[in-house]
């Protein structure tokens, strides 16, 4: 029976190639808007975009709010990963 559901699963291979490499583009994508570098880097383009002109304050105002609703959430899913480092050593 294997044998013949894996004959009639076979045309939807490629749907499930194209799925897990979807979820795998999601995974990146996260990891890079949530890492902590990159909010610090984004955050000082905002501070010199701002001293430059090329942002008022109330855009900085709404950019800064969103790049630190980022750090927050990166912060708190690091936290326990943190923790469990140090009682580990």
């Amino acid at each position: 029976m294997g044998m013949f559901t894996g004959l009639l699963t076979l045309p939807l291979a490629p749907v499930r190639g194209v799925a897990w490499i979807a979820e795998q583009v999601m995974e990146e994508m996260e990891r890079e808007l949530y890492d902590e570098d990159n909010i610090r880097r984004e955050m000082l383009q905002l501070e010199l975009d701002f001293e430059d002109g090329l942002i008022d304050n109330d855009e900085r105002q709404v950019r800064e709010d969103a790049l630190l609703e980022r750090l927050a959430i990166s912060q708190a899913g690091d936290a326990p990963l943190a923790d469990e480092e140090t009682d580990d050593g």
